[in-house]
């Protein structure tokens, strides 16, 4: 029997991580596969939104905000594998149901909406299978929106 050396040891070693590591790679799926599915609005930070206004306007703001983020809680996306998708919010007792496409950027770091013909690209911060964290430009403003998925 040949006996084995601390040289091939180690390049056994090598090996057997290396080889590990690509499984667990390959098994972690994509941004994709992680996106698809249907995702309600945990929490909204709108608070960039106040920066630059009067304190006239950040009055008159702060009082709909309450409303504007339970509104927003209320919104549930659904996307499917196909690249479709379904949108479904309720305010002031108003349903409203919107379908439209999606796509996901080569870096996964930007997901593309279009609905009613309106195109909007989202910044994605963080995504995984039960949670996801999107930033949204309202007029110059950043609004995040965390998702959790249902």
């Amino acid at each position: 029997m040949r006996k084995i050396n601390r040289k091939n040891m180690k390049l056994f070693n090598l090996f057997m991580i290396s080889a590990l590591a690509l499984a667990m790679f390959a098994c972690k799926g994509s941004g994709k596969d992680a996106l698809v599915g249907t995702w309600g609005v945990e929490d909204v930070d709108m608070s960039a939104m106040l920066e630059g206004m009067s304190e006239e306007e950040k009055t008159m703001y702060e009082s709909f905000l309450p409303m504007m983020q339970e509104a927003m809680k209320s919104m549930e996306m659904t996307f499917n594998a196909d690249g479709t998708m379904t949108t479904k919010a309720e305010m002031m007792g108003q349903a409203s149901n919107d379908e439209g496409t999606w796509t996901l950027s080569e870096d996964e770091k930007t997901l593309t909406t279009e609905t009613n013909g309106k195109k909007e690209d989202i910044k994605i911060e963080s995504l995984d299978g039960s949670k996801m964290v999107l930033a949204m430009d309202a007029d110059g403003s950043v609004m995040k929106m965390t998702m959790k998925k249902k």
